[in-house]
């Protein structure tokens, strides 16, 4: 799952409006650019197993990044030095909302992984699966993605100026290429893989935070 982590990002900013949508842009996929810069490094390995029937990465050693122990780490670790600032000290929610985004990467993955995910270090790998069945597995990332995106767009009254038109075609730009990268797209290796992600997280970050600061409300 890519797009689809971005679905808790909007629901809990309209949950919480104090904590910035683009924060939670970056929290829910915590997990992936620790991943990118493992792989990247050395230090977690992946391979492209055209066998499978859908998503050809075969991630048979992440132990740092997608462990269901390091996944509770990270988030309780990121709270704790948010809480450091004065802003978070004075909005505990909202760093323990930062905190919900950043794990709820590995629940999602969870659903959508094959058992690949362990539970400590390397072992107990677990998964459900929903990357074998290609078209159900686009169908509910594009789901989560595009639900959490309308409410927010609704909460918020829309968007000044041409942020409407900018912040729909990124949706529907996200969702084309999730769809494409889902059912037919099959990547040359594993470290472009890694570094397309982390260009499309950079980006879409930036798309977001300008899109947020054109809400027409500011509740």
């Amino acid at each position: 799952m890519l797009t689809g982590h971005y679905g808790p990002a909007f629901i809990i900013k309209v949950i919480d409006r104090k904590v910035a949508l683009w924060m939670l842009f970056i929290a829910v996929q915590i997990p992936d650019i620790i991943w990118g810069t493992l792989i990247l490094t050395g230090f977690e390995k992946a391979r492209i197993n055209t066998n499978l029937l859908s998503n050809p990465l075969e991630l048979y050693y992440m132990p740092y990044s997608h462990g269901l122990l390091s996944s509770i780490i990270y988030s309780i670790m990121i709270v704790a030095i948010l809480l450091l600032f004065p802003y978070f000290r004075k909005n505990i929610g909202s760093a323990c909302w930062i905190g919900v985004a950043i794990f709820s990467h590995w629940i999602l993955d969870f659903f959508s992984h094959r058992p690949d995910l362990p539970i400590i270090g390397d072992k107990m790998k677990i998964g459900l699966g929903l990357w074998d069945y290609p078209l159900e597995a686009v169908i509910v990332e594009g789901a989560i993605f595009l639900g959490g995106a309308i409410w927010y767009a609704v909460k918020v009254g829309g968007f000044k100026r041409k942020t409407s038109a900018i912040f729909w075609s990124f949706i529907i730009v996200v969702l084309l290429i999730s769809s494409v990268r889902e059912l037919i797209m099959t990547p040359a290796n594993v470290e472009m893989v890694a570094i397309s992600a982390m260009c499309f997280y950079i980006i879409a970050t930036l798309i977001i935070y300008y899109v947020e600061k054109n809400e027409n409300t500011k509740n």
